[in-house]
């Protein structure tokens, strides 16, 4: 069978085969159908340039727009009477049911058919072009506004004879008036209606005229293959819906619930989107007149409670930005949408006490998402300090990239001058478990707590030092994880259950779930940790990454949990662990390419697959100028010389190390603030003598040929050291004279095995 030559709506190819009907099996489009739009070569290119940028769109000519009066036959329609309320379906209808007439159970008249019609002039100022959509509750319709000379919207009643009309009318009109927001659609003005005797009977709303484009407008047009929508439009479209859901959630006099949002209820207007459709919106708590919602979208609590919450409203965003996400390009490289996917997965939790706590932390945790996708695509974006974590002091890894100490000499097993100069392995400094509970981002504390304000560096708050709580205030959650953290910094078994039990208190005192629970998996893990490490126990490490991966499940947008869970499944080994350790450390670090500790786990990881040249490449790109690089700067050039742990070809050739000795030397002398890297003569001279160590090992290995007796890896004799080939010999002399300069810096402990050293290195004198 020939293969589909379509692509997904995700971006890569279908994969399907075309059937002898000549459709596809797997896509269903007709072979020699119209192709979807083609997609950029690399995903650098896919979506907007910007963050949070959506591609311009202006609304249509509005005599496009307008729409024949037709029976709404999307709308369930029902009786006036609010004392009867009957739906026309049956038994009390069967077939069509007329868009107007009498209610067949209590004899109300209702009219579904628009109320305006072309030309009629609203308070002499609004001239009618015409109906354009109907909602859940009303006619749209364009209008001239012959005093500005512009169009606007005006929307009016659905059902003009709906009794409970004037109400419905008056509690958007009052909604829009107390909503200012630039997403969310503006009232311009009020026009009343009534009936013969006077009576105010509804009303119509004048609204700036956004177009309508609505999302579900856009998604049509993929679906149809007349444009792209990119997964980076949705998450931006999902950052500004919940920007003005902010705004209305916002703890004030009022706080309010949309309560029908989904793509049809959102325009992307120009560069932007506005929310419209308010009339389902009302005050929390506040249960008449009912708030429509639509099934679809709507929280499965809200079916059996009185009214829409702000739970339900972060429901109705996840199910809409799936809804969105199913048409849109999701080819990202390594984690690819799996963040994104997980803010969608807790907006939609069936328990709404296990959603966000509210719209502001699910936008930081959505754009948190997409910048992640962004930087994953190879983009660059300003880096941005997390709301719920602090930077570490401490550089997870570090080992790898430091200058060796004078120890690293001292108390070398014996060796005579006639074994091989086998210099040591390269120690990959990959971090114990106590270091990686110790040197993690610290949560930032609850804002909510209530000794928050003891935490502020103004009132003088010790990270270090234990604290009590204060009998006359109430107990606080994050004095006991102050306390957990403090505790298991100190290296006793003792220390390690005092911990435990303030654990235990804080997971004892009351608080909003939402903001705690996460706080409290993250700190279990620290003791998990710390306990591998005390008990020699690593199946702790394994429970550590479980309580880590619930902290993920709650944050996706935040890299601290995915910095910790990379950690320990490079400490596991566990290449089966999805996400695997390598994707976990390029989300970190391709988002924040100053995050040393990222780029030397994927060092480590490469040099134990043998790639010495990932690992130096991987390093290359932290960025300059930041705390980290010289760290990256050191590890890079130890790399390049060093001889590997494990087996085949564990050295690199001599040039190899040459360059790296020409690159220290460049920074030797250099001070700090000189922008590059710079090291003292001292640590100049210690790095210097570990990589010609490794030099005079690869070049000794290169000497391993037959014909030349006492060569290679076996035990040298007298005579070979006397036949040494000239680069060995000056290697070695170099190196004897490296021990006497380190013999000299150092105290004289140190100085009998730095002897040891020379007289171990030193060429066979020539009698």
């Amino acid at each position: 069978m020939t293969g589909c030559p379509h692509r997904r709506f995700s971006g890569g190819p279908c994969g399907g085969a075309v059937l002898p009907t000549g459709y596809c099996g797997a896509c269903g489009r007709a072979q020699d159908g119209p192709r979807l739009p083609e997609l950029p070569a690399h995903t650098q290119e896919f979506g907007p340039r910007e963050l949070l940028e959506l591609p311009e769109r202006e609304p249509r000519p509005a005599g496009e727009r307008l729409i024949r009066a037709e029976a709404p036959l999307r709308i369930g329609m029902s009786c006036s009477a609010a004392g009867c309320g009957i739906v026309f379906a049956p038994p009390y209808t069967e077939g069509p049911v007329p868009i107007e007439g009498f209610c067949p159970a209590c004899g109300a008249r209702y009219s579904y058919r628009p109320e305006l019609a072309e030309g009629d002039l609203l308070r002499g100022q609004y001239r009618v072009m015409g109906p354009i959509a109907h909602g859940g509750q009303g006619w749209v319709y364009l209008a001239e506004d012959t005093h500005l000379g512009d169009v606007v919207a005006v929307k009016g009643l659905l059902n003009r004879y709906e009794q409970d009309g004037a109400r419905l009318a008056d509690v958007e009109r009052r909604n829009l008036v107390a909503i200012r927001h630039p997403r969310i659609v503006q009232i311009r003005d009020f026009v009343a209606r009534g009936d013969d005797g006077g009576q105010v009977t509804g009303g119509y709303i004048v609204m700036d005229d956004v177009g309508d484009g609505t999302l579900a407008k856009v998604a049509e047009e993929v679906r149809r293959g007349e444009s792209v929508l990119d997964i980076e439009h949705v998450a931006a479209y999902g950052c500004q819906i919940l920007e003005a859901f902010v705004h209305l959630h916002a703890d004030g006099e009022r706080v309010f619930v949309y309560g029908d949002m989904k793509p049809s209820n959102v325009v992307h207007h120009r560069d932007g989107i506005k929310v419209i459709d308010l009339g389902g919106m009302r005050e929390q708590g506040q249960s008449l007149p009912p708030a429509h919602v639509t099934a679809d979208y709507m929280a499965p609590e809200t079916g059996t409670s009185a009214a829409p919450t702000v739970a339900h409203d972060l429901h109705t965003v996840g199910v809409t930005l799936r809804e969105l996400a199913r048409w849109a390009v999701t080819e990202v490289p390594g984690l690819g949408t799996a963040s994104f996917d997980r803010v969608v997965d807790r907006a939609v939790r069936t328990d709404p006490g296990r959603r966000f706590a509210d719209a502001r932390e699910m936008v930081g945790q959505l754009r948190g998402a997409l910048r992640e996708i962004r930087a994953l695509r190879g983009k660059s974006d300003p880096p941005e300090p997390s709301d719920h974590f602090r930077p570490s002091a401490r550089l997870l890894g570090a080992r790898l990239g430091a200058v060796p100490g004078i120890e690293h000499w001292l108390n070398r097993p014996h060796r005579d001058r006639y074994a091989p100069p086998v210099a040591p392995v390269l120690d990959l400094g990959a971090p114990t478990p106590a270091e990686i509970a110790a040197c993690l981002p610290v949560p930032r504390p609850y804002p909510g707590d209530p000794q928050a304000a003891r935490f502020e560096v103004s009132s003088g708050y010790d990270p270090d030092r234990l604290l009590e709580q204060e009998d006359e205030r109430p107990h606080s959650v994050e004095i006991s994880l102050h306390n957990v953290r403090v505790l298991l910094g100190r290296n006793t078994i003792d220390d390690w259950q005092r911990a435990q039990e303030e654990l235990d208190t804080a997971d004892s005192i009351p608080g909003p779930s939402a903001v705690r629970r996460w706080r409290l998996e993250w700190h279990r893990a620290l003791l998990a940790l710390r306990g591998a490490e005390l008990d020699e126990d690593p199946r702790q490490v394994a429970e550590a990454r479980d309580h880590f991966n619930e902290v993920h499940l709650e944050l996706p947008g935040e890299y601290a949990p995915k910095l910790a869970l990379a950690y320990c499944a490079e400490w596991l080994g566990d290449a089966t662990a999805e996400p695997t350790a390598e994707e976990l450390y390029e989300a970190v670090f391709a988002r924040n390419p100053a995050h040393g500790g990222a780029a030397l786990g994927l060092a480590r990881l490469a040099l134990r697959a043998r790639d010495r040249r990932t690992a130096i490449d991987v390093l290359g790109r932290v960025r300059a100028g930041t705390l980290d690089h010289t760290v990256a700067r050191i590890a890079s050039l130890r790399i390049r010389a060093a001889r590997l742990p494990g087996d085949g070809d564990p050295l690199p050739v001599p040039t190899e190390v040459d360059a790296a000795l020409a690159e220290l030397r460049g920074m030797e002398g250099r001070r700090p603030g000189d922008g590059e890297p710079g090291l003292s003569e001292d640590e100049a001279l210690r790095l210097s003598t570990e990589l010609l160590e490794w030099k005079l090992d690869a070049v000794h290995g290169l000497s391993d040929r037959p014909g030349v007796p006492g060569s290679g890896a076996g035990r040298l004799t007298a005579r070979a050291l006397r036949r040494l080939s000239a680069p060995e010999r000056a290697l070695r002399e170099r190196l004897e004279t490296q021990y006497k300069r380190l013999a000299t810096h150092h105290q004289a402990d140190a100085r009998q095995d730095l002897v040891d050293l020379m007289h171990a290195v030193r060429p066979q004198t020539v009698i």
